[in-house]
């Protein structure tokens, strides 16, 4: 966030309808809307314009189950941190019920912060339902809207404006000269966690309740690197992608959604895998979809240090000392991920703050090879080599060959191969050509593509047309 934006943050008890004005202010999806209250848990931030920043906060006050207690106390900090940082605040009521005791307690809280406060009476879907009620509370800016149908947005803005001076409009989204990182994986490993752990301060809210995150929440970190590199990273936090027969709500696909847009839009991916668990059948279907989407992966086995225990209480059995079990164990990652063929592999532990600092240096590494301009003649010589020490067998009578290879894209990287039939090189050989590409131009971890040309047969003699 630059010096010159400003916050607008937006708050308000479960299920008013924050995330719906969130996104209808946006004038995009973002946050997810679900009836079911608390459903926002982190403060989620997009630009509302170049000079304003729109933060959408968890439900504050939420009365939930003893075993989420923990969840609901943290989204309390987050909204009162999001409270704090803000320039302005939006508190959002119910404009079809009397203000509760958590609006007037909530409202205390606003007139103690000394913030200007715009009270937007949602759900007043009707010209029956009013704002009058609201106007108690003692703040000046109120207005009846519905979030659902887009009535008393321009007021809305009306009010920012006042407080903040005209909204800019985003030229871009995506902000050049950022490197997009994703933290992705199951539920429950750690994503979090490690997030906080490269943030430096929690920000995110962790939990040993699987779930806590539903949304998927970004953050900027300015890193320099050991070899004096600067970089400017945007990490996002994701929800943990489950296997079909377990996603049976809305809310499930729609975090899953969000999730896979995040991997879509990413550069880099921390692919998370607990160390007690090993790796998953949806590990390996989530590897699977960050390589189809071209982004770069590293492997992260997160909890190490639950593993170690392990280890050293003598339950396992076969390795020297913990260093040989390390090695073991990333070799058994390989095994079940061969399709990542050589991606990076780091041990850490996002409960103890060990290994962390390695993350942030081998995605600025990854990063610069992505970037690795690569010699045509080189490719094509490579390749050539690769054919003569491995030849394709024959299929149909005829064996594949290339005749020019160019690298043409840098996510995926990609190298357009012309050759004589693409419909004959066999994914066995396809695989055999990519590894040999990665070794030698040491593109570990680097999302590669294969894009064939093959060559047009010759139309019949004499179709030439009419003369």
């Amino acid at each position: 966030m630059s010096a010159e934006q400003k916050c607008v943050a937006l708050v308000g008890r479960p299920n008013v309808g924050k995330s719906r004005l969130f996104n209808r202010l946006l004038g995009r999806r973002v946050s997810i809307v679900h009836d079911q209250p608390g459903v926002t848990r982190d403060v989620l931030a997009e630009p509302l314009g170049e000079n304003i920043l729109l933060m959408d906060t968890g439900g504050m006050f939420a009365d939930l189950p003893e075993a989420q207690k923990v969840i609901a106390d943290a989204t309390d900090a987050q909204a009162n941190f999001a409270i704090n940082a803000a320039d302005v605040i939006i508190f959002v009521v119910d404009a079809r019920e009397s203000p509760t005791e958590s609006d007037l307690r909530l409202a205390d809280i606003l007139r103690r912060s000394g913030k200007p406060v715009i009270v937007a009476a949602n759900k007043a879907d009707t010209p029956s339902v009013s704002a009058d009620d609201y106007y108690a509370l003692g703040f000046a800016d109120v207005a009846a809207v519905s979030a659902e149908h887009g009535i008393g947005i321009e007021k809305i803005t009306g009010f920012i404006e006042k407080f903040l001076g005209k909204i800019v409009p985003c030229v871009n989204v995506r902000e050049e000269g950022l490197v997009y990182l994703c933290a992705a994986g199951r539920p429950n490993v750690g994503k979090s966690s490690v997030c906080n752990r490269l943030l430096g301060s929690d920000k995110l809210i962790v939990s040993p309740v699987a779930g806590t995150t539903r949304d998927c929440v970004w953050h900027d970190i300015s890193f320099k690197s050991k070899k004096g590199a600067e970089l400017d990273f945007r990490l996002y936090d994701t929800a943990g992608i489950r296997t079909k027969r377990k996603v049976n709500t809305s809310l499930d696909f729609l975090s899953g959604v969000r999730t896979r847009n995040a991997i879509e839009n990413s550069d880099i991916v921390f692919l998370i895998i607990d160390a007690l668990d090993g790796v998953s059948e949806l590990d390996k279907k989530l590897a699977g979809e960050i390589l189809q989407e071209g982004a770069s992966i590293m492997i992260v086995v997160n909890k190490w240090d639950k593993a170690a225990e392990v280890f050293k209480r003598g339950a396992l059995k076969g390795y020297k000392n913990l260093e040989s079990f390390k090695k073991g164990f990333e070799a058994a990652v390989r095994k079940e991920l061969f399709f990542l063929a050589d991606s990076p592999v780091h041990f850490v532990s996002a409960l103890e703050n060990k290994g962390m600092e390695s993350l942030l240096e081998g995605a600025a590494g990854l990063y610069k090879r992505m970037l690795k301009p690569i010699s045509t003649g080189k490719v094509n010589s490579v390749l050539q080599r690769l054919l003569e020490e491995n030849p394709p067998a024959h299929i149909g009578g005829k064996r594949f060959k290339i005749y020019y290879a160019v690298k043409t894209s840098t996510r995926p990287l990609t190298f357009k191969i012309f050759c004589n039939k693409a419909s004959i090189l066999t994914k066995t050989y396809q695989r055999y050509l990519e590894n040999g590409l990665r070794r030698e131009f040491k593109l570990g971890g680097i999302s590669l593509m294969l894009d064939l040309v093959g060559k047009k047969p010759r139309a019949p003699r004499g179709s030439g047309g009419e003369r």
